[in-house]
């Protein structure tokens, strides 16, 4: 029985808060009943990992599957509600380690491409929205949160671990890697002059949205292959990333189910 001194207590509590700990173990956490079911549906379909799991004491039961993982591991009561990152903590907790994607490793199928996207909520609602429209993966360009942040993976809904997520640190390089998979570079922009989204082919791209507060830069927009916008009907500036995300990643699920 694991108390709050363990090591791998101590462990699980540097995958949760940092980043660094994270990427240098290429493993984060997943909480709660729900998701670490998920996590183990994805093991069983071969998409992820799980190396540990983390149950108190006090649960009834474990969730269905966890007998297949090797280091499942009994916590003393309380132990983990101070441990996991959510504020009211369902006492179990898995550690998960997702295969490194490239270009060259996805499949077929539009990319949802975000630069310097700050927010973990919209981060992780895009990745669950471009699994709910099909796509084949999520790039991750400059500054973007790191998705393996709890927040975001809470907020995915598990998409966070079926779903492709590949880091392109540097724009025009990843760009240019776009462009070569064969991936048109589409640049959404807040201009009443760009073409209405639902005029252009959006069945093979790489759609990129830009930061929350600032959108794309002029760098950016100039380097991709054509420019969208959503045209918008009432006096709103614009829209929350995460809708705008929405929009666009459905209606290149519409498009590909007509063609």
């Amino acid at each position: 029985m694991l108390a709050a001194s363990n090591d791998r207590i101590k462990r699980l509590r540097k995958l949760i808060k940092q980043r660094q700990a994270r990427s240098s173990e290429r493993a984060f956490v997943v909480e709660g009943p729900v998701l670490v079911s998920e996590a183990l549906a994805a093991q069983e379909a071969g998409l992820i990992e799980i190396l540990e799991l983390y149950v108190d004491e006090e649960m009834l039961s474990i969730p269905d599957g966890a007998q297949v993982v090797d280091e499942l591991h009994w916590v003393r009561a309380g132990v983990l509600a101070g441990v996991l990152a959510t504020v009211s903590p369902q006492p179990v907790c898995a550690v998960v380690r997702v295969p490194e994607h490239s270009l060259d490793t996805i499949g077929d199928g539009p990319v949802l491409t975000v630069i310097d996207l700050s927010d973990p909520g919209n981060a992780g609602t895009l990745l669950r929205t471009a699994e709910a429209a099909g796509f084949a993966a999520v790039a991750m360009i400059g500054n973007s949160v790191d998705t393996t942040n709890p927040k975001v993976v809470r907020a995915s809904a598990g998409a966070r671990l079926r779903l492709p997520v590949i880091e392109l640190p540097e724009m025009h390089q990843a760009f240019a890697s776009l462009r070569g998979s064969g991936r048109e570079v589409v640049a959404t922009v807040v201009d009443p002059a760009a073409p209405d989204y639902a005029d252009v082919d959006l069945t093979n791209i790489a759609l990129v949205l830009g930061n929350e507060a600032a959108g794309l830069d002029a760098a950016a927009v100039a380097a991709a292959d054509r420019t969208i916008t959503i045209p918008l009907a009432g006096p709103t500036e614009s829209l929350n990333v995460a809708a705008a995300g929405a929009i666009l990643c459905f209606e290149s699920l519409r498009q590909r189910r007509r063609a």
